[in-house]
């Protein structure tokens, strides 16, 4: 299924090549990131796992860009890789809370996403809170005694 998924070669001036037929350029830019089957399953397998494209493009050693250029240059990919997500989300459903990437009430959900429900406002009020307190043991604005 996998051999499918790469963008037709053809360049630009090609003869053969339809008019109207989508043409990868060659010359100035790096060339393009998956072109492999093997990387693109691998990457695949990530997702449907329960990573998120983030975290499956770093596994692969790639930013998020070259997975997001493949799903719009190639329908085949683009249909996989919505697949993929739908699996992935309810893997990470499955394994818990813990899992979920911004579930919604969360600080993430807000400040990520900006969410302007309540239950989301009140997560993100929540942990300022939390990051603003002054820690138990130190006192604050308390002067450090220096031997003379």
């Amino acid at each position: 299924m996998t051999a499918d998924l790469r963008p037709p070669r053809t360049a630009v001036g090609e003869q053969g090549a339809a008019p109207s037929s989508p043409a990868v350029r060659r010359g100035r830019g790096r060339p393009p990131a998956l072109t492999s089957p093997e990387r693109i399953a691998q990457l695949l397998a990530d997702i449907r796992a329960g990573a998120t494209v983030a975290e499956a493009a770093a596994a692969a050693g790639l930013s998020r860009t070259p997975v997001y250029n493949l799903r719009r240059d190639n329908a085949t990919f683009a249909q996989a890789l919505a697949q993929a997500q739908q699996e992935g989300k309810a893997a990470r459903r499955a394994a818990g809370p813990q899992r979920q990437v911004d579930q919604h009430g969360t600080e993430a959900r807000y400040t990520k996403r900006r969410c302007p429900c309540k239950r989301c406002r009140d997560a993100g009020s929540r942990a300022r809170a939390r990051r603003r307190a002054p820690e138990a043991d130190a006192a604050p604005n308390t002067p450090v005694a220096t031997a003379a």
